[in-house]
């Protein structure tokens, strides 16, 4: 009980995240385009742009506008790969794109294959740019950023434990705020053969989800966290195989995720072609399979080493940009070994630790004419401590009929003497309390 009490004491001051943000789409500033649905439609760019040329924080050039949404449109119509910064009334953020071209081939699955490549080239360039471009800014501006950062008190917590000193507070807030971006959009013109992605981050985004290593997220909440993940692995953005590890540090849920994308064969005749996406979504899922397995025993290698020297190169360079010695990775371990061990006692997370899919699992699958996606995803229940019971009620004192205090009388037993007689229990009253008893939630993810 007190290796639990101590997990949940840990994960509160280490949480980065505030619950109250968990309702709202992307930032509440914004609607990601990739993640839009019927219910959840792109927002269109309303209002005026102004180009500012020398921004008074970063003295470069930024787009200023009454809406996120609008300087964000602005700044990806740039058509071209580059970072802007983006002011919308008191708040600010960046805008990173990668545009990347890919070669022209009258063979079907050439094609595919080279657009699959230029996509995932795009989201891992786009990532750079956007860390590139915070690194350059001045000391003035690191620190201003950094002190707008603080002000949300989950990030002010998560400073003090990755940081001993201001130049260190600054890196690792800008660190923050690069890797608390969200997959914004993708963008293909066929007739230039290029494929385009942009990022998003803003101070609100970095509150709400960040990337603290190369295989996992940390979101207000799961369904947070699920939903910018399986945008990206529906629009091909990640390599061929991989995993990843939803936490949300508030609560201490997670979520386990295996996924991986097979391209599709082409063939003139209908039924072969569809045993040609049947057989390719097989092979997905078989993959998607190794890689939760392999995530949740702690293990990568057995999948990867399935993979050509393609995929793995992908795999590799997927999780370029982190050092496994950074504090931030550090501090995920520990968050990580915390959250696993919180969860061992749960029958679905101990048949993926044996090798098995449970059969709770949910698999999620990606219909494209070029290429299929599956996603197996597990939620494994998590026990939350017990409530402490109340304390005990305090023994009335009876006041003798006179207003003369008097003092009961000790009588010291001679030795060898038989101890008093034990004093009766008071009657039970009619009002019984219930026990109290451990509750378990389970998050179901969209």
């Amino acid at each position: 009980m007190r290796s639990v009490l101590i997990l949940w004491i840990f994960l509160g001051v280490m949480s980065w995240m505030s619950p109250a943000l968990a309702s709202k789409p992307a930032s509440g500033e914004f609607i990601v385009p990739l993640q839009a649905t019927p219910s959840r439609p792109a927002l269109r760019s309303s209002g005026r742009v102004r180009l500012v040329k020398k921004d008074e924080l970063t003295g470069k050039p930024a787009f200023q506008a009454k809406n996120a949404q609008t300087a964000i449109i602005a700044a990806i119509n740039q058509k071209t790969s580059g970072c802007w910064m983006i002011r919308y009334g008191t708040d600010f953020g960046w805008v990173a794109a990668s545009n990347i071209h890919y070669s022209a081939s009258d063979n079907p699955v050439t094609l595919r294959r080279s657009q699959q490549e230029a996509r995932f080239k795009a989201f891992t360039d786009a990532r750079i740019q956007l860390a590139g471009c915070l690194r350059a800014l001045s000391p003035e501006a690191r620190r201003a950023v950094a002190k707008r950062l603080e002000q949300d008190s989950s990030i002010q917590l998560a400073l003090i434990n990755l940081a001993t000193n201001d130049a260190e507070k600054w890196e690792q807030a800008l660190r923050i705020l690069a890797r608390g971006f969200v997959a914004y959009s993708v963008e293909e013109d066929t007739a230039k053969h290029s494929i385009q992605v942009n990022l998003v981050a803003t101070l609100k985004t970095a509150t709400q989800l960040t990337r603290p290593a190369a295989n996992a997220i940390e979101a207000t909440s799961i369904q947070e966290g699920l939903a910018q993940l399986l945008a990206e692995i529906q629009a091909g953005l990640i390599p061929p195989v991989g995993n990843q590890l939803i936490v949300v540090n508030a609560s201490g849920e997670l979520t386990l995720v295996g996924y991986a994308i097979n391209l599709i064969g082409v063939h003139p005749n209908a039924a072969a072609q569809d045993k040609l996406r049947v057989d390719a979504e097989k092979i997905a899922t078989a993959r998607a399979t190794e890689a939760i397995i392999g995530l949740a025993i702690g293990d990568d290698t057995r999948w990867q080493h399935s993979l050509d020297e393609i995929s793995q190169s992908e795999v590799r360079t997927a999780a370029s940009g982190y050092d496994d010695n950074e504090p931030s990775a550090n501090r995920f371990r520990q968050i990580r070994d915390l959250v696993m061990a919180s969860a061992k006692d749960d029958p679905g997370l101990q048949t993926l630790v044996e090798g098995n899919l449970p059969s709770s699992a949910a698999i999620k699958r990606f219909g494209e004419e070029d290429r299929v996606a599956v996603a197996v995803i597990y939620t494994p229940t998590v026990r939350k401590p017990a409530a402490p019971p109340p304390p005990p009620p305090a023994t009335p004192v009876v006041e003798p009929a006179n207003d003369s205090p008097v003092m009961p009388s000790v009588t010291e037993p001679s030795p060898g003497s038989s101890p008093p007689p034990p004093v009766p229990p008071a009657a039970e009253s009619s009002t019984t309390i219930p026990p109290v008893t451990e509750s378990s939630e389970k998050t179901e993810t969209r």
